[in-house]
């Protein structure tokens, strides 16, 4: 579903695949000459035998000869017989974790491959998975790749090739594998932030007079079926008793939606990485994002970015899959200030619903706004970056504080967090390592915590 208005865009974001073999589709092998001097050497032999006829000249030629022959068939060999393929082991991987590939090397020929080395394309920031291995005939070999996820965002495994040769290193054999697959790396979700939800707007569950458009626990009513409506939704009674398809027409949580809002004007953020204010915001939004699904409440994601989303409230995992996919592609590069986004939720965000707004803004343009949407019964809690901690020579006296202190004096629930405050998860994994399942000789299986590397 897409919409547009007030400058929002609504994308509904299907849930991203999670793991699989990749790369299956191998064009031609290719086997082609890497090095001139050996029939440079055959045509010197030729003249010679020709011009100075001679068993030393005939057996040089035959010798050499035989030897290039003997090396393309061997290429060719290899060409037909090496086959490979890689799995990830994990296909959910979020800041912190361990993106872990199986690779499987299968030389099918009569000849052994002396050396076949694999080079990849992949542009997973940290993940190198070049290596040289050396496969006998009739037999594979296989073996594992991993890094530490060090950022969030859309990344590629893949193109990668095999590359082999002969013994005599006349002829080069390659196995392309043109097809990639792109993995999102997630933000971590911390179990324990300073920040909490916005309380419901009522105790317990009672018929609110709004609708919502999405599936809800309370149904009050029935409506004709729309383009795009869920077949689950369908009222069948009220359909065959009417001859016409009917839906149910679900009613708005009396607890009250939650909107996420992320203020990311370019020109309002701090800091560079895990560091700046970008990362500080998509954290909260995940850790937030992550309580609401596990309370039941529908949690959607409103981001401001040069291409302003939304992603309307709703419950469940796909929901929190949508949340975090929108979450690692995020990018603080939008142009709208906050006082316009605020301007843009306020005409999609129903009545009774509440507003978390985290930004790293310093201004006091957008308070006009935010009064606005109190009016129209959205509750808001703002969460405000400290810009001091960030680096900003400018708030030295505490200009974030007295925003804080402003908005409270407003009746808004207001909270300040400073840089560092949500802690880096992939550090502490770091420390720890990982548990390995490993083989003993004798078949039995034992458990290893085995320190954390780039590679292994």
């Amino acid at each position: 579903m897409r919409l547009t208005g007030k400058g929002l865009t609504i994308v509904d974001l299907a849930p991203w695949p999670t793991c699989g073999t990749i790369n299956l589709m191998v064009t031609k092998p290719g086997i082609e000459p890497q090095r001139r001097l050996p029939f440079v050497g055959l045509i010197l032999l030729l003249v010679a035998t020709l011009l100075l006829p001679g068993k030393i000249w005939i057996t040089l030629l035959i010798g050499f000869g035989g030897m290039i022959i003997v090396a393309y068939l061997w290429a060719r060999q290899l060409a037909k017989g090496l086959s490979a393929s890689r799995r990830l082991r994990f296909g959910w991987v979020s800041v912190g974790d361990r993106l872990g590939e199986l690779f499987e090397i299968h030389n099918d020929s009569i000849l052994p491959a002396m050396w076949v080395e694999v080079t990849d394309q992949s542009n997973v920031p940290g993940y190198r998975v070049s290596v040289v291995r050396s496969i006998g005939p009739k037999q594979g070999d296989r073996w594992r790749q991993s890094a530490v996820c060090r950022r969030r965002g859309l990344y590629r495994l893949g193109p990668w090739s095999l590359h082999s040769s002969d013994p005599f290193g006349i002829f080069k054999v390659t196995i392309p594998y043109a097809e990639a697959d792109e993995i999102i790396i997630h933000p971590p979700v911390h179990t324990q932030i300073p920040v909490p939800l916005p309380a419901g707007q009522s105790d317990g569950r009672v018929q609110a007079r709004q609708r919502s458009w999405q599936a809800t626990i309370n149904a009050g009513g029935v409506r004709d079926y729309r383009p795009r409506d869920p077949r689950q939704w369908i009222h069948w009674p009220t359909t065959a008793r009417r001859d016409a398809l009917f839906v149910r027409n679900f009613d708005l949580d009396a607890a009250g939606d939650i909107w996420l809002l992320l203020d990311l004007q370019a020109s309002t953020q701090l800091g560079q990485g895990a560091s700046g204010t970008e990362e500080h915001m998509v954290l909260l939004a995940a850790a937030l994002s992550a309580q609401g699904l596990d309370q039941n409440r529908a949690t959607g994601l409103a981001t401001y970015g040069r291409l302003p989303q939304l992603i309307p409230p709703g419950r469940g995992k796909q929901q929190g899959w949508k949340i975090l996919r929108a979450l690692a592609l995020l990018s603080a590069d939008g142009q709208a200030g906050l006082a316009t986004a605020l301007q843009d939720l306020g005409q999609v965000a129903q009545k009774r619903s509440a507003a978390v707004i985290v930004t790293a803004s310093g201004d006091v343009d957008w308070l006009p706004q935010l009064l606005q949407l109190a009016q129209r019964g959205i509750s808001s809690q703002v969460v405000l970056l400290d810009r001091a901690s960030f680096g900003d020579v400018s708030e030295s006296k505490g200009g974030s504080l007295a925003l804080r202190d402003a908005l409270r004096g407003l009746g808004f629930n207001s909270f300040l967090i400073k840089q560092g405050e949500l802690g880096q998860p992939a550090v502490a994994q770091e420390r720890r390592g990982f548990w390995e399942f490993k083989v003993t000789p004798t078949g039995r299986v034992i458990t290893t915590r085995s320190p954390l590397s780039e590679t292994s």
